[in-house]
């Protein structure tokens, strides 16, 4: 029987205590609580915001006034020649007449608009800015080439020759870049258009050279401006 008191054999090592394995960490579920979670719903909302922002930023419009026909200078402004249109022009809306807008009843356009065109402010004012006066001259088909409203064109004038005379004819500009405001067609026999009236918008020191050849047998053509 071996002694209980006896020492190891020699060449055994003695036997350690036997550690237990640590516990396997537990994953716990998130909770409202968690930084993280509140981050990323905090993320995910302001993304949502800023996508909504800019697609009611971009669909964004408003009423405009459009012209519901041509209009020409001197042209009053009233409601009667203008239609509402939803329109995009962010920046640029104070530069056109929103339908809020008050109505001057004493305003008159200064500048053509054309039909469908949104009225800009600077088209429409109470006075003339270059105080020029109407004036209308009648001319015929053939002296009234490439004439619009709107357009700036000059008046030429010519004396009417003498009969079997030889003398040239002299020829005068009376206008300079005068403005077409109007045109209106006369008919002539079995509806023949033989000749226009246009109305000019002229500086006040060339009107009486144009009141003097309208008056006279000169024959008065009306060509745009620059033109020889």
């Amino acid at each position: 029987m071996p002694d209980p008191y006896s020492q190891p054999s020699a060449g055994l090592a003695p036997r350690s205590p036997r550690a237990d394995p640590p516990e396997a960490a537990r994953l716990r579920r998130p909770s409202w609580r968690d930084p993280r979670l509140l981050a990323g719903v905090l993320i995910v909302a302001l993304s949502v915001s800023g996508v909504i922002a800019l697609l009611t930023a971009q669909n964004r419009t408003v009423e405009i006034y459009a012209a519901d026909r041509l209009l020409t200078v001197g042209d009053r402004f009233t409601v009667e020649d203008l239609r509402v249109v939803d329109v995009q022009i962010d920046a640029l809306e104070g530069s056109y007449f929103a339908a809020a807008d008050e109505i001057d009843d004493n305003a008159q356009f200064i500048a053509m608009v054309d039909e469908g065109e949104l009225v800009p402010r600077r088209a429409v004012a109470r006075v003339d800015p270059q105080d020029r006066q109407a004036v209308t001259v009648d001319v015929e088909h053939a002296l009234a080439r490439g004439v619009d409203p709107g357009r700036l064109v000059d008046v030429w004038a010519a004396e009417a020759a003498t009969p079997g005379s030889q003398e040239e004819v002299e020829v005068e500009r009376i206008a300079a870049g005068a403005q077409v405001s109007a045109i209106t067609e006369a008919s002539g026999t079995f509806g023949a258009q033989n000749a226009v009236t246009i109305e000019l918008l002229v500086d006040p020191e060339e009107l009486p050279a144009l009141l003097v050849a309208t008056s006279s047998s000169a024959a008065v053509s009306v060509v745009p401006a620059g033109d020889q």
